[in-house]
């Protein structure tokens, strides 16, 4: 426990630094129970407390500061966003070729599941699965490496998102001898 500290009535019982930027969480007990908060501040400006997250629990609250922390951590690191691209994803969305239908891709396992909330036309279809995707963080190299690993195996070089660029496109291998 740290030193007493308040803010806007709440006792301020953990903090959390990461580079220049500051998370704690506050503490208020009152006639209608206790209630928690986290706040960010910066490190020039320690007191000045902002973007609360009112919270009913101990344990969302405690659960709330280190996320907050976490995505401040993974920001910083200029690599992070990189590295996660480069891995496949447990789930995403895609358009099965044939008829347009949406599906769902399970990392690991060699075939697709059509989605209950197919659109009858393809072409909504793909939005929905771009759209799906990029809620779940997925990249267009990432959905197609997760439909090579589905179709072709998981151990292939195609089923590893490295070997396509960002719009989802295969890269050509420089040690391919293109000469047929």
């Amino acid at each position: 426990m740290m030193n007493t500290e308040k803010n806007a009535g709440y006792d301020i019982t953990e903090k959390l630094t990461v580079g220049n930027s500051i998370f704690v969480l506050g503490r208020m007990d009152s006639q209608y129970g206790t209630k928690y908060v986290t706040w960010a501040a910066r490190q020039d400006d320690p007191t000045n407390y902002f973007w609360g997250h009112y919270i009913g629990t101990y344990e969302d609250a405690r659960e709330d500061l280190f996320e907050r922390a976490l995505i401040e951590s993974q920001n910083r690191n200029p690599n992070y966003h990189k590295r996660l691209a480069e891995k496949l994803p447990d789930i995403c969305m895609s358009v099965l070729p044939s008829d347009g239908s949406l599906i769902i891709l399970t990392q690991k396992e060699r075939c697709y599941k059509t989605a209950d909330i197919s659109m009858s036309d393809a072409a909504d279809n793909r939005c929905l699965a771009e759209y799906i995707n990029k809620l779940l963080n997925v990249t267009p190299a990432q959905e197609a490496a997760m439909i090579a690993g589905a179709k072709h195996g998981w151990n292939v070089p195609a089923a590893n998102p490295k070997n396509y660029d960002e719009s989802g496109k295969a890269i050509k291998s420089k040690n391919r001898d293109d000469a047929r």
